[in-house]
């Protein structure tokens, strides 16, 4: 089981809108780790990860500066590769997250706002812990781990478009 540090930032402009709580986002976080991963180290370090709540102006600038994407995005994900044997933790990076983004996606594809954020909670860190989906077979084993961990949370898969009742 692995242990997290978490440090999470709110920006002023997104304070006031539906966040998750810090136990919904560590047990979504949490839910990720338990994922096999090349970065998981024998010894159960402990994971040491920051999270970030920002306006559409923010990540834009983020999506663009890193991936030439110049728009808003639902979440964003900087891995470190970094090890502090002193303090036995590994560095896994900064998620950031777009809730206006969010909420907007959660209407448009009929998901609950609680559900959506768990998703990409775990998406992103899966990011952090090297998978991806730029590559059709990766994409796949990515999507199927996903709805395998929210599964377990008891959140519908994510990638079936079903309107909730």
């Amino acid at each position: 089981m692995s242990r997290l540090y978490l440090r999470m930032a709110v920006d002023d402009a997104v304070a006031a809108l539906p966040l998750p709580s810090r136990a919904e986002v560590r047990r979504s976080i949490l839910q990720a780790l338990s994922a096999p991963s090349a970065r998981a180290s024998a010894d159960a370090r402990m994971c040491d990860l920051s999270l970030t709540f920002v306006d559409d102006t923010e990540i834009a600038a983020l999506n663009e500066g890193y991936l030439g994407k110049a728009r808003p995005t639902n979440c964003l994900s900087f891995p470190q590769d970094v090890q502090l044997p002193m303090f036995r933790r590994d560095l896994l990076g900064d998620i950031v997250i777009a809730p206006a983004v969010v909420m907007r996606e959660a209407v448009e594809q009929g998901k609950y706002l609680r559900d959506h954020y768990r998703h990409l909670l775990i998406h992103s860190t899966l990011h952090l812990l090297g998978y991806d989906h730029e590559v059709v077979a990766e994409a796949q084993e990515m999507e199927a781990l996903e709805t395998r961990l929210l599964a377990e949370m008891g959140v519908a898969d994510p990638y079936l478009n079903q309107m909730h009742e």
